[in-house]
């Protein structure tokens, strides 16, 4: 079988009815949901299938549900094909995911923190006082300057998400990025895409809510990673329990270096990266990352029966 990585997706990639292929299929998955609901006491499942849309969009909704179903797919991928992944990494929400693929969390572990770190991101900065924008055909080597002459104090834009050579999402206050857009329109990117998230996550607005999360991350008990686990704070595989703890803590607000994972993905000498939960996001980033490495998207039980071919 082929060397392969495992990457898992984050906010964004929610939909109404992702994970329903594999609850009607397998009897295991109607476990995992059913163990969901009781461990968060409300029906999650229930919220993953029929919405309402504005609900699961609730970022404490959120992050619960992809892990949920993320987790689902994988559980199906690795019984179905006996793959053994080497790495993994996931994009935000998606890295606590694939710590619980790899034991570092057990599964309602897992959902709790989620949770509770979406209810903490939530309530980090007032409504409508930050943000995020996506600038597409992006030149960091024209934005970088903008954003250090921009921000100050709590009037911050930054970067948020490094998600390939030509896409940067940017954080911050929102007045900042407004501002931003407007100094860089024309210089630094191709199109502004202000995205509809209720804050300006993995940006220095975000040091409170991390500070309570750190405390409750210390609490859970901490298995050790079956496959070690790429970061977003600095593109490095990693096992230690303690250190794990604090890159979490980080990533609340720092960027997502999500291009240089993907590449170290390619350095470790991974041959196939499959994309495991709902939509294509990650897939269609890492096939412009890594052109010469093989990557689909597995979501479906027909995804997965493609994916065998795939992995040789």
């Amino acid at each position: 079988m082929k060397k392969t990585g495992i990457v898992f997706p984050g906010q964004g990639s929610q939909y109404i009815g992702m994970g329903r292929d594999l609850y009607d299929r397998f009897d295991y998955v109607r476990d995992l949901f059913d163990a969901a609901d009781q461990a968060l006491g409300f029906p999650i499942a229930d919220l993953c299938f029929n919405g309402p849309e504005d609900e699961l969009r609730q970022t404490y909704n959120t992050q619960p549900s992809l892990l949920l179903v993320s987790f689902a797919v994988y559980q199906v991928l690795i019984r179905e094909t006996g793959l053994v992944p080497v790495l993994m990494a996931g994009h935000s929400l998606g890295e606590y995911t694939a710590l619980t693929a790899s034991g570092f969390f057990t599964f309602e572990e897992a959902l709790a923190i989620t949770r509770k770190r979406g209810l903490l991101m939530e309530e980090a900065c007032p409504k409508g006082k930050g943000g995020m924008v996506a600038l597409i055909g992006a030149d960091m080597a024209k934005i970088g300057p903008v954003l250090t002459e921009i921000s100050h104090d709590d009037y911050v834009a930054v970067p948020a998400n490094l998600n390939s050579a030509e896409q940067v999402v940017l954080s911050g206050d929102a007045d900042a990025l407004k501002e931003a857009v407007e100094k860089l329109k024309g210089i630094g990117y191709k199109k502004a895409v202000f995205l509809n998230v209720s804050g300006p996550f993995h940006s220095p607005l975000m040091k409170a809510a991390a500070d309570r999360l750190k405390t409750e991350l210390a609490s859970l008990s901490h298995g050790d990673l079956a496959v070690p686990v790429i970061f977003n704070v600095d593109a490095v595989p990693g096992t230690d329990k303690a250190d794990i703890v604090d890159k979490l803590y980080r990533q609340m607000f720092s960027p997502v270096k999500w291009e240089r994972s993907v590449k170290k993905m390619g350095d470790e000498g991974i041959e196939v990266i499959l994309e495991v939960g709902p939509q294509k996001i990650l897939a269609n980033l890492v096939k412009r990352i890594v052109p010469d490495i093989s990557c689909m998207s597995v979501e479906t039980f027909d995804d997965i029966e493609s994916a065998k071919g795939l992995l040789g």
